[in-house]
C-alpha cells in the first residue's frame, strides 16, 4: 500500500471516529438533561406542600401560570414507558427517581469515559496522519 493510500483510508477513519464522537457528545448532553429533569421533579416534589389550603402554580405553558390550591399528594401517577403507569406513593416516586438519576449519572460517566478516550484516538491518528502527509511532501 502507498502512503497515499494509507492517508487516504486513515482520513476515512478519521472520519468516522469524528462521527461516533459526535454522536457521544448528542448522547451526553440528552444524558445531561434527562438528569436535570429527573433533579428538578424531584425538587418540585420535595416542595410540594402538605396543607391542602396552599396555594401553587401551575403553568400553562408560553410563560402563563395559574394559581391553584395544591391537592394533597398521597398518590402520584408515573409513567414507566411503553404506556404503562402505574400509581404509587410520594416516596416510592422519589426513590425511583433518585435511582434513575443514579442510573443516568452512571451512563453519563460512562459516554464521557469513551468521549475521552476515542477523542485522544481521534489526536493520535490524526498527528499521524501529519506525519504521514510531511514525510510524503518531503521525498
Amino acid at each position: 500500500m502507498s502512503a497515499e493510500e494509507k492517508i487516504q483510508r486513515m482520513i476515512l477513519e478519521l472520519r468516522a471516529l469524528e462521527a461516533y464522537y459526535n454522536e457521544l457528545a448528542a448522547r451526553e448532553t440528552l444524558v445531561a438533561r434527562a438528569i436535570l429533569d429527573n433533579r428538578d421533579t424531584v425538587n418540585a416534589l420535595k416542595s410540594i406542600p402538605e396543607e391542602s389550603e396552599s396555594e401553587i402554580l401551575l403553568p400553562l405553558g408560553a410563560g402563563v401560570f395559574m394559581r391553584v390550591k395544591s391537592p394533597k399528594v398521597d398518590t402520584l401517577l408515573l409513567n414507566l414507558g411503553a404506556g404503562i403507569v402505574i400509581e404509587k406513593n410520594k416516596e416510592y416516586v422519589l426513590n425511583y427517581l433518585n435511582t434513575r438519576i443514579s442510573e443516568l449519572e452512571a451512563a453519563l460517566s460512562n459516554i464521557i469515559a469513551q468521549k475521552t478516550e476515542l477523542g485522544n484516538k481521534i489526536n493520535a491518528q490524526r498527528a499521524e496522519v501529519n506525519n504521514l502527509a510531511a514525510d510524503l511532501q518531503k521525498g
